[in-house]
């Protein structure tokens, strides 16, 4: 009979094995569930319900709720990096350009829900521990660091610019998403850009 465990004595769980080609597929089903519901009122019962898969195997792959929604955030800032950073806009000439065209994207209905799921969790997170709100912030700092290295930014201002480009884009879709008034929004994001290509010339 087959040795239940691994090498290390670690027991294998033979179901998990027989879902394990599926978890990428339920991860972006999940993501795209998160994003549709947001995380008030999520459940892992009722979100494996309408992923057609059983609780227990939405908790067998993603153990908590927590959990889950962890590795959707990440889901959706790695979707952002390959399908608009690396496949898309790899092309443009300037970083006045890739903020442009960043824009545009983020402002996709589609792609705006991800406004709506971070507003629900910082308004969580901000009573909890620190550490539990720091990715929210960091994971996308980090994003956009490389893109400013690859525009040969001044490594000395680097992180000051990444701050200020996440507020400014998370700020105005806030007022987007309130307001509507795509107009004066996109007004304010040109502003913006402006100021950092000011900056951007004299490095």
């Amino acid at each position: 009979m087959a040795d239940s465990g691994d090498t290390t004595g670690k027991k294998i769980d033979g179901r998990a094995l027989r879902f394990a080609h599926r978890r990428p597929e339920l991860l972006a089903a999940a993501t795209e569930y998160v994003l549709d519901h947001g995380v008030h009122e999520l459940s892992l019962r009722r979100a494996a319900e309408v992923l057609g898969v059983s609780h227990a195997t939405l908790i067998r792959h993603f153990r908590t709720k927590d959990a889950l929604i962890s590795e959707v955030l990440e889901h959706i800032r790695a979707d952002f990096e390959q399908r608009l950073l690396t496949e898309e806009l790899r092309t443009v000439d300037s970083p006045a350009e890739l903020l442009h065209a960043a824009w545009r994207h983020l402002c996709r209905p589609r792609e705006q829900r991800q406004f709506l799921v971070l507003f629900e969790l910082v308004a969580v997170a901000a009573r909890g521990p620190e550490r539990s709100r720091s990715r929210l912030v960091t994971d996308w700092l980090t994003v956009i660091e490389r893109e400013l290295d690859r525009y040969r930014w001044p490594a000395e201002t680097a992180s000051r610019t990444a701050t200020f480009i996440l507020a400014q884009v998370r700020g105005l879709q806030l007022d987007l998403l309130t307001t509507g008034d795509r107009a004066r929004v996109d007004a304010a994001f040109e502003m913006t850009v402006q100021t950092l290509m000011r900056e951007y010339a004299d490095r």
